[in-house]
Parts: C-alpha cells; structure tokens; sequence
C-alpha cells in the first residue's frame, strides 16, 4: 500500500502509468468523505487517452479510505499540503491538479500555497470558499448534513448528487456505489472532520496567488453547490475558462465520464 508521510499524517495515493503521449502528471481528488474508489473508472479513461497523461495519481483524503483518520476538525490547507506530501513522495515537481466538490476547494488550495507546483486546475461542482461562495439552500445543506445517518439511499439524498430527470434511473448510476462504500464506509467522525474544512475554507484574496490555467464546469441542475460558484471562481483565477453543464447537477463525473478529459484538452490550449 502506498501512503506518503504529510506532518505525521499517512496518506494513501496510487499511480496508475497513462499510455498517451502526454508527459503530465494528473492528481484526482474527491469529494466530502469518499475515497480516491469513488472515481470508478475514471482513472482508466485518463490511461487510455491517446494524448493523455504520463501518469494518474489518485489521493484518499485524509479522513477517508486509506489515509489515517485523525481526531478533530480538519483544514482545508492541512489537505492541501496533503497533496503536496504525495508529489513529493512520487518525486513530481509540478501537477494538474484536478478536484470534485471538496476535491476542487482543495485543488485550489494547491494552487493558492504551492503555486510553482501546479501546472493546472479542473475544478468541477466546487466553490471558491468564503467570503466569495454562493451557498446551497438550508433545505440542501440539511439533507447532506443527515448522509452519513443513511441506512438506504433515499430519492431526496439522490437529488443531492442527480437532476430530476435522471432520478428513476439512480440505480444505474450509482450501481458501483455500494461495493465502494462497503470497502471505505462514510464515517461520521470523517464526515463531521472534512465538512469542517470546507464551513471553515476562508480564501479572502488568495485567488489572487494562482498563476495557472484552470478549467472551471458545473452543472445547471447542481442544488448542493449552486453553479454561479463556478462564474465566482472565474472572476477570481485570471486565466479560466468557466463550463455549465445543461442536465447535469452535483455528480458531474457519474453522467459525464468524458468531463476529465475534455477539461484536460482545454487546459492545453490555454497554455499553448
């Protein structure tokens, strides 16, 4: 099992070798309390993409899977280092850095305190973090708040994650969810330690330190994180280019699996 020392934390990373001609390194970060599993196949697509990456890097958060679990609440710059324990770990100076929900604040963070190791941002269904994020409404916030308290997924908790018009097909979409989340169950230590991270990521004028590109998409239907939070983070990252998904909500990956890659390509051609 690979982990990397991050100021005596353990945290849990593994590579995957792409076979594209492509000669950067793209670390996958994931949301509020799930596991580096919880990207399925998307390791796999970035492999085999015929201009992708050298190399795929997948972190569990600390808190999750199999990174240690530390008491107390967490921050957003503790995890952000985090990232930066596995690069140096894998010997890599520089990396995209690409981040879903939480993943995203903490790409960011990556890019706000480590800017000459970044060579780019995906940040997908994510906020900019405080003063500047657009809140989720109260009834949203309450739903997720009662996740980890779940025995069944509930059609209200699908909405969190789907649009409406892809409800009746949820078993489907989350068919792999079960099997992951039996290997890195949810726990609500983990969930109540990373939503404090994310209810305390203040940024203030720290956009202000990232140099690099970024790829900013968000879905229409999100209710979890409002995709006005995408524009506010444009606004603040001099060079991005901000997506809006028609018919997609908060679980942007899981409908559109090509997202990565195609956030990718754009990268290139703003660096070009």
């Amino acid at each position: 099992m690979a982990l990397a020392n991050s100021g005596g934390i353990s945290i849990y990373y593994d590579v995957t070798e792409g076979r594209g001609s492509g000669s950067e390194t793209v670390v996958l970060l994931q949301g509020l309390g799930l596991s580096s599993r919880f990207w399925f196949e998307q390791p796999a697509i970035l492999r085999d993409m015929p201009d992708g990456p050298r190399r795929i890097v997948v972190i569990d958060n600390r808190g999750a899977g199999r990174s240690d679990k530390p008491s107390g609440r967490y921050r957003m710059r503790q995890m952000a280092d985090d990232v930066i324990a596995v690069l140096d770990e894998i010997g890599c100076e520089r990396a995209t850095i690409v981040g879903v929900s939480m993943g995203g604040m903490i790409a960011q963070r990556v890019a706000m305190h480590h800017a000459s190791r970044v060579d780019g941002l995906v940040l997908i269904a994510t906020m900019p973090g405080l003063p500047h994020s657009r809140l989720p409404s109260p009834k949203a916030i309450g739903l997720l708040l009662t996740l980890p308290l779940q025995k069944k997924r509930s059609r209200q908790h699908d909405r969190l994650l789907l649009p409406e018009n892809e409800l009746d097909r949820a078993s489907v979409h989350f068919a792999k969810w079960p099997a992951a989340l039996a290997a890195d169950p949810l726990t609500a230590r983990t969930f109540a330690s990373q939503f404090a991270a994310v209810a305390t990521n203040w940024t203030g004028r720290l956009h202000d330190n990232i140099t690099c590109p970024a790829v900013i998409v968000s879905g229409k239907e999100d209710i979890l994180i409002p995709p006005e939070n995408g524009a506010r983070i444009a606004k603040r990252i001099r060079n991005s280019h901000n997506v809006v998904l028609d018919n997609i909500a908060h679980a942007v990956p899981l409908l559109d699996k090509e997202v990565v890659t195609r956030s990718l390509r754009q990268l290139r051609t703003m660096t070009s």
